[in-house]
């Protein structure tokens, strides 16, 4: 009886197609880089309330990446384990920005993508609804904690 019960919970979740979990996969890429990108900003902002307030964007984006991942798996998706070295050891324009209004703008920009990567997955009407809870709750969370950025911006300049 229970696992006629999980069979019936995941039998859904399965039949996602290849093109939505590339979506999914691009969306936990973009988390992951922006996750190593924040941290590597945290590192050159001597203002303490902008450092905690990117750290805050890093750990978010940490942890949505892994609950991405994990539903990718649980989906039959696959993760290159090697793509957060590979974009480290690539990513030179980050290892360059070190004025805080430059983070800022950068921080900006990153918001964007983020807002188009998950709006083009929950603009998918194959998404499962507990799969589309998540990245709802997902962009919520990211929208807050760029406002709270935005916020913090905007105190500076007062």
């Amino acid at each position: 009886m229970i696992l006629k019960k999980l069979a019936m919970i995941f039998s859904n979740i399965n039949k996602i197609p290849a093109f939505v979990l590339e979506k999914l996969n691009i969306l936990f890429r973009l988390l992951t880089e922006r996750k190593i990108e924040y941290e590597a900003f945290a590192r050159r902002v001597n203002n303490k309330e902008l450092k905690r307030t990117v750290l805050t964007l890093a750990r978010e984006t940490n942890q949505y990446a892994n609950e991405l991942s994990s539903q990718l798996e649980i989906m039959g998706g696959s993760i290159n384990e090697a793509h957060e070295i590979a974009y480290m050891q690539d990513n030179t324009n980050t290892l360059m920005i070190t004025d805080e209004d430059d983070i800022l703008k950068s921080c900006e920009v990153s918001e964007k993508k983020l807002m188009i990567a998950y709006r083009a997955i929950l603009n998918e009407p194959f998404l499962h609804d507990n799969l589309r809870k998540l990245i709802r709750c997902q962009l919520n969370g990211i929208a807050y904690a760029f406002m709270q950025l935005k916020l913090l911006n905007t105190s500076f300049h007062r």
